[in-house]
């Protein structure tokens, strides 16, 4: 009984959370730096949760954002999501990005979606590890494309862009905030 008050509760906040906040980013750690970058749009909160009610959360895959969707309550009054993941499954084509888009579309139905390609070939001294090709990258976004999703311009392969590590306020965010905002004002929000 405790546990379903619990979540009643839950859901029933993270809904006054959205009141305020038409342009939300949500996924992964990335959605820090992103959030950093964009005039116009941001976290539903300073600090991610595995409870899920800020749809964001560093470490987390495709398939965790797909399930905290999931239980998210509609919200009509969200103009646009921006969405931060692929880097923590190396993006894997058994991703259910459909899935995760028709759960977006369910949630924030009058909502533009726009994704942020990730980084590649990190090599972080924690020893996690993605090193896959910049043509696995591509076809990965690509799917989000095939389905209506616009594309932002990637974080991009860390060697070049963010020392190994995309963890970090570099000049690659700013210009996909300047994107994320650009993309916002072009449809009025």
């Amino acid at each position: 009984m405790l546990k379903i008050f619990l979540s009643v509760l839950l859901l029933n906040s993270s809904t006054s959370a959205f009141a305020s906040n038409e342009n939300i980013i949500i996924g992964d750690s990335l959605c820090t730096f992103i959030d950093n970058a964009s005039k116009k749009a941001n976290r539903l909160a300073p600090k991610g949760d595995l409870a899920g009610t800020h749809l964001w959360y560093g470490g987390t895959t495709l398939t965790w954002l797909k399930n905290k969707v999931d239980l998210y309550p509609v919200s009509p009054e969200v103009r646009n999501v921006i969405i931060s993941t692929g880097t923590n499954s190396s993006y894997s084509q058994h991703d259910d990005i459909p899935g995760l888009v028709n759960a977006l579309r369910n949630k924030f139905p009058r909502a533009n979606l726009i994704v942020v390609p990730g980084s590649w070939w990190i090599k972080q001294p924690r020893g996690w590890v993605v090193m896959v090709s910049e043509e696995t990258v591509k076809e990965y976004y690509a799917r989000f494309e095939a389905l209506g999703v616009r594309i932002t311009t990637p974080v991009g392969d860390s060697r070049v862009c963010c020392a190994n590590d995309p963890h970090g306020n570099f000049p690659v965010y700013q210009t996909i905030g300047a994107e994320i905002d650009a993309m916002i004002e072009e449809v009025g929000f």
